[in-house]
């Protein structure tokens, strides 16, 4: 596996997030683990919430979804599934939107606007996981 430092996208202000990552490019095709920990408070652009840097861009003009897990540690006690989309239209450099699943509606998916890390008497930070596989450009 080779090591990259992943990097949010779409960052208003300080990035208070720090990345590390580990991928496979093989064959044609990529297989990554990103983990992104949020260390001070950081927050979206805009209300299409934050992106993802990839290792290496993927072919696009593909729909692609990636598994994703945000641990609110200590800012909110939980654990979100959700996914991190490529859209059709992308160029394939970044993850387009990263998303988990809705604290009110469980079926609805919400974009990551913002990262609390160390705001509101957090004592530890929040993490992003991000994993999959696609077919590189």
């Amino acid at each position: 596996m080779t090591a990259w430092t992943p990097k949010l996208t779409n960052v208003t202000g300080r990035n208070g997030a720090t990345g590390t990552g580990e991928f496979v490019d093989a064959d044609g095709a990529v297989t990554f683990t990103a983990q992104i920990v949020a260390r001070t408070e950081t927050s979206a652009a805009t209300d299409a919430g934050f992106g993802l840097t990839l290792p290496v861009p993927a072919k696009p003009g593909n729909r692609i979804i990636f598994l994703l897990s945000l641990d609110g540690r200590d800012a909110d006690h939980g654990v979100w599934t959700g996914h991190g989309q490529i859209y059709a239209g992308s160029d394939g450099k970044t993850i387009d939107r990263l998303r988990v699943t809705s604290p009110s509606n469980g079926a609805a998916l919400q974009n990551i606007t913002h990262l609390y890390g160390n705001a509101e008497g957090a004592a530890e930070a929040e993490i992003i996981t991000v994993s999959g596989s696609y077919i590189r450009a």
